[in-house]
């Protein structure tokens, strides 16, 4: 069984549209499954939910306008790559759900269960990666089915010795999301039964102020 990998861009887009133009670029070149991008209708209300007015103005400087969703689904469309987002706040759930084919929910939200409710109202699959919590793993026991949970280490970058992979094969996780910046530590986690490999990564010129930037 081949592995689906999703090659998260975050924020590395900078708030620009020709650079996220560019990360899907890359993310196809690298032979990606899906280039994957985070979006939140709101800066003041993403700060709101994760209590975090410190942020505001990172939120609202690396935000993804609505207005570009469509050109970056077409332009996956047309380089053979999945488009994927993540999104933060329930109302933003249908905004994103028509141009993506799964959804993707964040270690934040693995244990909101009325977040993963409000995903699963579009009858698609849901990846949910489960942090350094076993929040996720109730969430997979919900009866919701389609719910396809990743281990990740909360930690960005994550030390290797802190990845943890055997938690794939003890847990019967359907896949990994790696903040180690190692590039042997997905063919390990593959070994170890992750059928999903999600990878930050970002362009050489990515602004080093950027918050995703060593993630």
């Amino acid at each position: 069984m081949s592995t689906f990998i999703i090659a998260e861009a975050g924020s590395c887009h900078d708030g620009e549209f020709a650079m996220a133009i560019d990360l899907i670029q890359a993310a196809a070149n690298a032979g990606a499954d899906a280039c994957k991008f985070q979006y939140w209708s709101s800066a003041i209300r993403l700060a709101e939910r994760r209590q975090a007015s410190d942020y505001f103005e990172t939120y609202f400087k690396y935000k993804v306008p609505e207005s570009w969703l469509e050109s970056l689904k077409l332009r996956c469309d047309w380089l053979d790559i999945e488009f994927m987002s993540t999104v933060y706040l329930p109302e933003d759930i249908p905004i994103i759900a028509p141009y993506v084919k799964r959804f993707k929910v964040a270690s934040f939200e693995a244990g909101d269960r009325e977040f993963i409710e409000a995903h699963k109202v579009f009858d698609k699959p849901i990846i949910v990666s489960t942090g350094m919590s076993r929040e996720g793993d109730q969430i997979g026991k919900t009866g919701l089915g389609d719910i396809f949970l990743l281990h990740c280490v909360s930690a960005y970058p994550c030390p290797v010795e802190q990845a943890g992979l055997a938690t794939i094969r003890a847990r019967a996780y359907a896949g990994y999301s790696d903040h180690t910046h190692d590039v042997l530590t997905g063919a390990l986690a593959v070994a170890a039964g992750a059928r999903i490999l999600e990878v930050h990564f970002r362009l050489d010129d990515t602004d080093p102020a950027n918050p995703d930037y060593t993630t």
